[in-house]
């Protein structure tokens, strides 16, 4: 008979433990997910000017961007072989809505490769002192890799 009890009680005992197990698995499986469904904050807050390249159907060209507040404007280097300019330098204003940095140019150059404009919606891979911004796909790729190179006095 005790036997018995004390087989009730180790019984006992593991399905507690196992109801705890379980809770604390569901537990952390749900904190996952909440934690997962979170969207990249909006990182990007430093202004400056910024220089790197702009990689678009096999080319690799010189491309600077300099970033005041809300504004924007990309910048011939005046001295690199291949930059994205003339035509195909714009000025405007950009925002930035979790991982999309949008940008609206105040005026539209006339251009010959108007999807060379930095115009629309790109994907901010990283943001900082070293800014990767994408869109498109295969060889529709824009890829804009730039670096901070003098920031903007306060």
């Amino acid at each position: 008979m005790f036997t018995f009890g004390f087989e009730i009680f180790n019984l006992k005992i593991n399905n507690y433990m196992r109801n705890s197990l379980m809770l604390f698995v569901l537990m952390t499986f749900s904190i996952l997910i909440i934690l997962s469904g979170c969207k990249k904050t909006d990182t990007f807050s430093t202004d400056g000017y910024y220089q790197g390249s702009f990689s678009y159907q096999g080319q690799l060209l010189f491309d600077a961007i300099i970033f005041n507040g809300s504004n924007f404007s990309e910048a011939a280097s005046g001295g690199a072989l291949n930059q994205k300019f003339p035509c195909i330098i714009t000025k405007g204003t950009y925002k930035i809505n979790h991982n999309i940095i949008t940008f609206v140019p105040s005026v539209m150059p006339d251009c010959l490769c108007f999807e060379c404009l930095l115009n629309g919606d790109y994907t901010l891979v990283e943001s900082g002192n070293k800014i990767i911004f994408q869109r498109g796909t295969g060889n529709d790729l824009q890829v804009y890799n730039l670096t901070l190179i003098e920031p903007t006095p306060d």
